[in-house]
């Protein structure tokens, strides 16, 4: 679908695909390829030029009537002699106001809407649960052995997977907006975060880098701080150290606080306040495991090499079991699974969906 080549580029806004039809011809195309940067409706009518009038606008989300980083697309459309909108999803966002359709259908445009929406719903679905909850659409992926663990030693950072867990790592990173990790694994590990080809070199669009903490404050060593590849965030509580983090955002770090009581939603709504609709989580076992009993993973990716790591190995979970006396009480079903390489990857969501609400 057009709207998906902004897929990681549009926060705060949503993707959005438009085409333009006349006479049963495409006369333009176009597609929101990020925030700040025209809708899709303003690239689709600059490709179609004079041919825009009487025809048919097809758009995946009802067309904007308000001012925002960019002018509204509902006049655009008036202006350019467009005579039918065929819309994919009315827009749910509270703070907009002026009814883009209604205004339309008033001065004389044919408006119909899509009888299923629930393919542009599902599209846009990191957007929406923003606007609804405050908080990013969070995507989790965890490496693990056979044995389910992540790692074989604490405190010591290892390859888990083969180059099929790496080419899922860089597929889920290229889609993200930003990619989180836990103090512990940012200290360990040292992770670029970046999104790189089968060479190593960096590709495309960087996500955005954040570490997600409660009191522990990274090195300014660490080489996501120093490698010139994009902007970190520190997400941390208001219990840090200020020492530590001046020392921080010296290196280079944008330093975002949250009440510490508040948590991992604290933390995750520090970034949803950002603009941020989604997020890839590589979570080590403290931050999965606060995540997990937060009810905040709306997908858990799982990449499962073919090893045993053995009992010395930390566990992935270090929370109470999901059981009803001597059963386990599943809270997730599997949606997906595929071999990638040598390695396993199963896609899992959580068995009772949240989701609802707009456009900035």
């Amino acid at each position: 679908m057009l709207a998906e080549r902004g897929r990681g580029a549009t926060s705060p806004n949503p993707m959005v695909g438009c085409v333009i039809v006349r006479d049963g011809v495409v006369v333009g195309e176009g597609y929101h390829e990020a925030a700040g940067a025209p809708h899709a409706e303003i690239r689709a009518l600059e490709a179609a030029g004079e041919r825009a009038r009487g025809a048919t606008a097809y758009v995946t989300l009802e067309p904007c009537n308000h001012y925002g980083r960019t002018p509204p697309c509902v006049p655009a459309l008036l202006k350019a002699g467009i005579t039918e909108v065929v819309i994919g999803m009315r827009d749910p966002n509270p703070e907009v106001t002026g009814d883009g359709a209604g205004v339309l259908s008033s001065a004389g445009v044919k408006v119909r809407f899509a009888e299923d929406d629930s393919v542009f719903r599902a599209q846009n679905e990191a957007w929406l649960m923003r606007l609804a909850s405050g908080r990013p659409w969070v995507t989790m992926k965890q490496a693990l052995s056979l044995d389910a663990k992540p790692t074989l030693t604490v405190g010591r950072r290892a390859h888990i997977t083969s180059d099929g867990g790496t080419t899922v790592t860089m597929m889920l990173r290229s889609r993200a907006t930003a990619i989180a990790v836990g103090a512990a694994t940012a200290a360990v590990d040292d992770p670029a975060l970046t999104v790189r080809d089968s060479d190593g070199n960096t590709v495309g669009r960087q996500p955005l880098r954040v570490v997600l903490a409660r009191t522990s404050v990274p090195r300014p060593s660490l080489g996501m701080l120093n490698d010139g590849r994009g902007p970190v965030v520190l997400v941390v509580s208001d219990r840090a150290d200020e020492r530590a983090l001046d020392l921080v955002a010296a290196s280079g770090a944008q330093v975002v606080r949250y009440p510490y009581t508040a948590g991992i939603q604290g933390a995750l709504a520090a970034l949803g306040s950002r603009g941020v609709n989604d997020v890839l989580v590589e979570a080590g076992p403290a931050l999965g495991t606060a995540l997990y009993r937060a009810e905040c993973i709306d997908e858990l990716v799982l990449v499962t090499a073919g090893g045993m790591a053995g009992n010395a190995a930390p566990p992935a979970y270090l929370g109470p079991p999901d059981a009803h006396g001597a059963d386990l009480e599943p809270r997730f079903s599997a949606r997906e699974a595929h071999v990638s390489g040598e390695d396993a990857v199963t896609v899992w969501r959580p068995r009772s969906a949240h989701t609802e609400p707009g456009r900035e």
